[in-house]
């Protein structure tokens, strides 16, 4: 079953000078390591809820190689190119989804070698359409937290504690309503991956139809407000006072 909001996929061109950028709009950037096809790397930014932000460059900019996600084709632009659902049951999620008439791509392994050496893995499927409106698919081989790194990791100065919302641009909201509510085996209203609520537009402007807004929930009211775009690599980032429960 597709649970939850796994993560936000941000691709930069320069890994560092991103990971500086970051760690100057409050958050505390994690080293990720190198992916297993030896085409990327990345940092992390997790959050108390268990989502996070990756950021992620190729290591060789010259290398025509795509990775499996089709991310190279978004350069030389960065931003905000992809968003990932974790599944609890990848094979049984694949053959239902082919089943309700979905292109489905894979089970494919793969992994990351953390900084440390210690290698992690996973796996992982994409749904065939125009744009990422719909989500990719992972589910961990290894155990979750060796992949997103908790405790103090997740202590931002800004106070981000979460994703409560993600903005999806799409070119015809009603039927990426119903295809989602599809994915995730949830109502269409209020639509929800766990806990995000993903919100539906029809943005002009936008490249290509996928996620394009992040709405962070922060703990410290004095960082409420609009994150710096240009330091956010051209992600739209609000930071939104924590719902008390």
């Amino acid at each position: 079953m597709v649970t939850r909001l796994d993560h936000l996929v941000i691709l930069v061109r320069d890994l560092e000078e991103a990971v500086e950028d970051y760690g100057g709009l409050g958050f505390r950037v994690t080293p990720g390591g190198e992916h297993a096809d030896g085409l990327t790397r990345n940092a992390l930014v997790p959050f108390r809820d268990g989502a996070y932000l990756e950021l992620v460059s190729f290591i060789d900019p010259e290398d025509g190689r795509d990775n499996v996600w089709g991310w190279r084709e978004f350069l030389p632009h960065e931003g905000l190119v992809d968003y990932c659902a974790a599944s609890d049951g990848l094979r049984e999620d694949v053959e239902r989804l082919r089943g309700l008439g979905f292109e489905v791509d894979g089970p494919h392994d793969g992994g990351r070698r953390l900084p440390g050496g210690e290698e992690i893995r996973w796996r992982s499927a994409s749904i065939g359409q125009n744009g990422r409106v719909l989500p990719f698919l992972i589910e961990d081989v290894t155990p979750r937290e060796r992949r997103v790194p908790g405790g103090r990791a997740a202590d931002h100065p800004n106070g981000a504690t979460g994703i409560p919302r993600l903005e999806i641009s799409a070119p015809d909201t009603h039927k990426a309503s119903a295809t989602l509510a599809a994915l995730t085996g949830a109502p269409p209203s209020p639509l929800k991956l766990g806990t995000c609520e993903l919100i539906l537009t029809q943005r002009g402007g936008e490249p290509v139809a996928g996620p394009t807004t992040v709405t962070l929930s922060t703990d410290a009211s004095e960082s409420v407000g609009e994150l710096n775009r240009g330091s956010a690599r051209g992600v739209r980032f609000a930071l939104s006072p924590e719902a008390e429960g």
